[in-house]
């Protein structure tokens, strides 16, 4: 690592970044005594993880978003590498989401309490019943047209090329009816490495893909549908540096 990029990632990174936690958690405590359909909670995770990525000296490429309506539910599906992945989705979406996080995520510490007090929704990984309800809790929230939804579709990160898709995003699109929109994310992987606890200057790109409608699609129509996703994230993959 240059001698620039160790100054930034271990100086001047830490102190922003433990100011960005702090606002964050205040914030998100205050907020959310008087802030019933998480709007607000929506609003502080924004602020929070725009700051901490331009403190972080990151630069975001992004591209795909022009159409997309900040008032309209989808169902946003992405490939997954890093658990900057999450800071990065907040401050790129066009409106309110909520995104489907493991369980182990909700108990670490301040970001935990925000993801679950924000409407978050838990998933355990080997739990097929836990799954199930997830998955229902995502559908009530598309029906009432407060977020949308976010789904890594790997169910886990990646640390190369994009793992299978699961079917669950496309389950729950075809169900509510809602249009599904494809997302690729790259470089989040470096500027936070498996293992990494802080941020490191670099350059991350998101692209979305053409938005899919799924009315008058049934769960017949599911595997294809999660094909089709996986090859649309793919092809943004090989064209997003260029």
């Amino acid at each position: 690592m240059p001698l620039w990029r160790k100054i930034r990632t271990y100086v001047i990174t830490p102190p922003f970044s433990a100011f960005c936690f702090t606002m964050f958690w205040v914030c998100g405590m205050l907020v959310h005594r008087f802030d019933p359909k998480l709007r607000g909670m929506y609003l502080v995770g924004w602020f929070w993880s725009t700051l901490l990525i331009r403190t972080a000296g990151i630069r975001i490429v992004k591209r795909g978003f022009e159409g997309l309506s900040p008032v309209e539910p989808y169902v946003f599906v992405s490939n997954h590498l890093s658990l900057a992945d999450t800071p990065l989705m907040y401050a790129c979406l066009p409106g309110p989401f909520r995104f489907l996080a493991k369980e182990s995520l909700m108990k670490v510490p301040i970001i935990g309490g925000h993801l679950r007090r924000a409407g978050h929704i838990s998933v355990a990984r080997d739990d097929a019943r836990s799954a199930v309800k997830s998955l229902a809790d995502a559908g009530k929230v598309l029906e009432s047209g407060d977020a949308s939804i976010l789904v890594f579709a790997e169910g886990s990160r990646a640390e190369g090329d994009t793992r299978a898709f699961k079917g669950g995003a496309s389950h729950l699109a075809i169900k509510s009816g809602k249009t599904v929109v494809p997302l690729a994310l790259s470089g989040t992987n470096e500027v936070m490495p498996k293992g990494a606890h802080l941020l490191r200057p670099g350059t991350i790109w998101i692209s979305a893909g053409t938005p899919a409608p799924t009315a008058g699609m049934t769960a017949r129509d599911r595997d294809v549908l999660t094909e089709r996703l996986q090859e649309s994230v793919a092809a943004l993959l090989a064209s997003i540096r260029t």
